[in-house]
């Protein structure tokens, strides 16, 4: 047993030490021949000869792999006729069909790693297909393939949303609002329908979108988002209304505030802060007066901020009534002076 050990022990580390040489060899190879084939204009219709060591065969599968992944480290730092002949290699190069391999397998590792280099070597005929596992019931596919039509076709490729059954994770949002930053807004002609959807997830992503981007159209649907079943989407819908609501949603959060849990009120008092006015005025200081003494003192902030007189009231009702509402007075009145 111990005899079998050592032998495969060491025929492990010598196929791993042949693979380390070999690797080694065409890095040295392949950087010193990118650096010199950038440096052509391939606008210009210069002929570029495949080296023997990145041909499509397969004893070239690691160098091919490897050259691939260079490209892509090497695109991401340029623009311009520098990006497009980096494009121009990996096409003419055929990785292309290494990508598809990848993209093609039942593996969904490989699936996913297909996916990216395609979006990310921009081959923008693949998009077709890949646009169909934007709904895959695998996160890290569903993930890339999103990830990519947004990149082959800007805000356009939001339309996943409309037939998209499996929950978005808040890594997934988070990725996607920030490939969306860098792009030309538009095409949320059908953000109204996204806000209905039966997807918790989507509803919520959504309204991100619609507080991100301003979409002052949807006020409604936001509005009804508020009674949403999911806390998640509710909270959302609150913070959403900052940005885009008016004296009507401030009316709103003010009636839906005593029924709402502590997670809750929290966000409505933080969205009231921008958006309260003096209607509100009644509802400020009753809470004020008989409300949960932990949010007194953003309350009292909001009074003095938002409503006509309401520093001054805060005043005679810390003159009247000292404990604590005197102390709360001079807290806020000393947070404006500093403003």
């Amino acid at each position: 047993m111990i005899a079998i050990i050592l032998v495969a022990t060491s025929i492990y580390l010598r196929v791993k030490k042949r693979r380390f040489l070999q690797e080694k060899k065409i890095q040295d190879f392949f950087d010193h021949w990118l650096s010199q084939a950038l440096l052509d204009d391939f606008s210009g219709g210069v002929e570029l000869q495949v080296p023997e060591e990145l041909k499509d065969l397969p004893r070239n599968k690691i160098g091919r792999q490897y050259a691939i992944n260079q490209l892509i480290n090497t695109k991401k730092n340029l623009i311009g006729v520098a990006a497009r002949n980096v494009i121009y290699l990996y096409e003419h190069l055929g990785l292309q069909s290494a990508s598809m391999a990848k993209f093609n397998s039942a593996v969904w590792h490989r699936k996913a790693k297909g996916i990216y280099e395609l979006y990310m070597m921009e081959q923008q005929s693949a998009e077709q297909q890949i646009q169909k596992y934007t709904n895959s019931s695998n996160e890290y596919v569903r993930l890339e393939a999103q990830t990519a039509v947004l990149a082959f076709g800007g805000f356009k490729g939001l339309r996943f949303l409309n037939t998209l059954t499996h929950p978005m994770n808040n890594w997934q949002q988070v990725k996607l609002l920030d490939q969306l930053l860098a792009l030309d807004p538009g095409h949320f002609e059908e953000l109204p329908k996204w806000l209905q959807s039966p997807v918790d997830s989507v509803v919520e992503f959504s309204l991100k979108l619609a507080e991100i981007y301003q979409q002052m159209q949807v006020k409604a649907e936001a509005t009804a988002c508020l009674e949403h079943p999911s806390p998640k989407v509710r909270e959302q819908a609150i913070k959403t209304l900052t940005r885009i609501g008016d004296e009507e949603s401030a009316a709103t959060l003010a009636q839906m505030y005593p029924t709402a849990g502590d997670h809750l009120q929290k966000a409505i008092l933080d969205a009231l802060e921008h958006i309260a006015t003096d209607n509100e005025r009644g509802f400020l200081q009753r809470e004020y007066e008989q409300g949960d003494p932990a949010n007194q003192l953003q309350i009292a902030r909001i009074i003095a901020n938002c409503c006509t007189g309401g520093l001054q009231w805060l005043q005679q009702k810390g003159e009247a009534d000292a404990a604590p509402y005197h102390q709360i007075f001079l807290h806020v009145k000393y947070q404006l002076a500093r403003e």
